[in-house]
């Protein structure tokens, strides 16, 4: 009874995405008064291919921010540069830039979760 208690409380294989670096920097962009960064996204799941960005203040609340595509498709395996684009003024609230993968809402067959991943301007 204590093998079986302790098999079902071995976590399974859980896999996220990877979200790099882990703490960027912002330049200057082409555009005034604008910074950017660069960051890099690996999907590493199988189950999800579709990712959003977010970039949050120190209270996890929305800065505004634009990216060149709303939602980032993605194919197992594969990464991705995404380019991410602030005004200057809002640069230093931007204090999280975040990754999240996204759930099909018809894909109904799995218990898939979401995960969110976040690196730290410097």
């Amino acid at each position: 009874m204590r093998l079986l208690w302790l098999l079902l409380m071995i976590p399974l294989s859980v896999s996220a995405h990877v979200w790099t670096p882990t703490y960027p920097t912002w330049e200057q962009s082409h555009i005034k008064n604008v910074v950017k960064v660069e960051m890099e996204l690996f999907n590493r799941r199988k189950d999800t291919s579709y990712y959003s960005v977010q970039v949050l203040d120190s209270d996890m609340k929305p800065v505004p921010f634009v990216t060149p595509e709303k939602v980032i498709h993605l194919k197992y395996l594969k990464k991705k540069k995404v380019e991410i684009y602030v005004r200057r003024f809002e640069m230093n609230r931007a204090v999280y830039i975040c990754s999240v993968s996204r759930i099909l809402k018809d894909d109904q067959t799995k218990a898939a979760v979401s995960s969110r991943i976040c690196s730290k301007a410097k």
